[in-house]
């Protein structure tokens, strides 16, 4: 009785309250608070705003933190609450989620970061992600269920096993979060690795190209030297834009678009290698379709050689 007291004694020094105010406040009768003392009314619903903010504040944070940032701020949350408990004391914190004006409030704050932490892994992670958050909040709820009877022997109620089935399932959850978040983090830096190396590999097969440019030898590699490359471009122009629209057609192996008409040349750029009989083709004029209609521009290229009609295409994202 001691402590109960002692603990209403700290809630009415925080918050202003008369002893006619703290019964109300504890049962969360807010209407009768209300009704009663307007301004003690006022200070409880900042308290409450306040512990609302910093729960949009964290998961406002999380949600653009990278990996280790994640742990690092789940950390700090939950041993800041630990800490708390800590400094409340074992017995005051159990008799203060007795009540309802903070049981009920805990319940919607943990139950809030556990929802955003499933709507995390659900929107980033794969199938087995999620069907592991799903056995983690299953587990916990059929722990709780199963251990309700000695709970309850024990002076726990349904609703204490409530609030610490949620704050360990959002501390779990914020962990496999941060988890999901290292394997996108991996898999973008990934991608980005491999861009980067076609985009060499495409730079060195141009410079190779552009180097061909060496000396005639023969009668015929002279006579070719000497062929202005827009002339020999032209010549060869509409033959090589067909074969290269086709042929990239196919190397696109997923559903894409055209940003031009039909009639329209898909290509924007070239270059002329007269010594090998081939025309490089390059162009961004077409996209592709993913299956939730978000369509990502891409890039192509592609060689045409006028004498085999042979063509080869390559086709990478921007």
């Amino acid at each position: 009785m001691q402590n109960l007291q002692s603990l209403q004694e700290k809630f009415k020094s925080m918050l202003l309250l008369t002893d006619a105010d703290i019964g109300p406040l504890l049962e969360g009768d807010f209407k009768t608070l209300l009704a009663q003392n307007r301004e003690a009314a006022i200070r409880v619903g900042i308290a409450y705003g306040s512990c609302l903010i910093a729960l949009l504040i964290f998961l406002g944070l999380f949600s653009v933190f990278g990996a280790l940032m994640k742990i690092i701020l789940t950390l700090m949350i939950f041993g800041l609450l630990g800490g708390v408990a800590f400094l409340a004391g074992e017995e005051n914190m159990l008799k203060a989620t007795k009540y309802p004006a903070f049981s009920y409030f805990l319940i919607f704050i943990f139950g809030a970061m556990t929802w955003a932490m499933i709507s995390d892994i659900s929107s980033m992670g794969s199938f087995l992600s999620k069907s592991f958050a799903f056995i983690i909040v299953a587990g916990l709820g059929a722990g709780a269920y199963t251990i309700r009877t000695k709970a309850s022997e024990k002076g726990f109620t349904p609703i204490q096993l409530t609030i610490v089935g949620l704050i360990l399932s959002s501390f779990l959850l914020s962990f496999q979060a941060a988890c999901v978040q290292f394997s996108v983090d991996r898999d973008i830096a990934m991608a980005q690795r491999i861009s980067e190396a076609r985009r060499a590999r495409d730079a060195e097969v141009m410079r190779m190209s552009q180097a061909s440019s060496k000396a005639c030898t023969t009668p015929e590699e002279c006579q070719k030297m000497n062929t202005k490359k827009n002339s020999y471009y032209a010549d060869h122009e509409e033959a090589a834009q067909e074969a290269c629209e086709r042929t990239v057609a196919k190397e696109i192996t997923s559903r894409f678009e055209w940003t031009v008409s039909p009639r329209d040349y898909k290509f924007t750029s070239y270059q002329v290698d007269v010594l090998k009989d081939e025309i490089l083709l390059m162009g961004d004029r077409a996209q592709l379709i993913s299956s939730d209609g978000t369509k990502a521009p891409i890039t192509y290229s592609c060689r045409y050689n006028t004498k085999t009609k042979k063509t080869s295409a390559t086709v990478q994202k921007k």
